[in-house]
């Protein structure tokens, strides 16, 4: 069974630190070489384990949307057991959901790694496609 002990014992193996915002939410915060910070947030649901890189990448400039949000899609299709998601905010996000079923710590552990791998690799490209109108990133997988 996977309760809230347990998460914040995969937190200990993966020796992070984090704080626990709600009962069965948690937050931790990373930075990647570019000294950009990143807020993560693991929360227990009902059968799943749910993470999230919230914000990715704050909002859009209006012009630059419509490739903003096909970069995002095509992006989409390259990475492996993670999506993006736009929140109602205009916010995008990186997501990933673990089965409670076999869920253990390495797999936290190996979840994080992946996060933070793709905020590293995509992150600054994907801002300025979002924030400079007619950027395309020669890093970015297209349509």
């Amino acid at each position: 069974m996977v309760d809230a002990p347990t998460i914040e014992a995969c937190w200990a193996a993966a020796e992070w630190a984090y704080e626990e915002v709600e009962p069965g939410i948690w937050r931790s915060t990373f930075a990647t070489e570019r000294e950009d910070d990143f807020d993560l947030y693991v929360m227990l649901g009902d059968g799943w384990v749910h993470f999230a890189v919230s914000p990715f990448v704050h909002g859009s400039d209006p012009a630059a949307r419509a490739a903003y949000h096909a970069a995002l899609l095509a992006v989409n299709q390259h990475v492996r057991l993670a999506r993006f998601a736009v929140d109602a905010d205009g916010d995008a996000n990186l997501l990933v959901d673990l089965p409670t079923d076999g869920f253990d710590c390495a797999a936290f552990v190996r979840t994080l790694e992946l996060l933070v791998g793709y905020t590293e690799a995509l992150a600054y490209e994907l801002y300025r496609v979002a924030h400079e109108p007619g950027y395309h990133s020669p890093k970015l997988p297209t349509g």
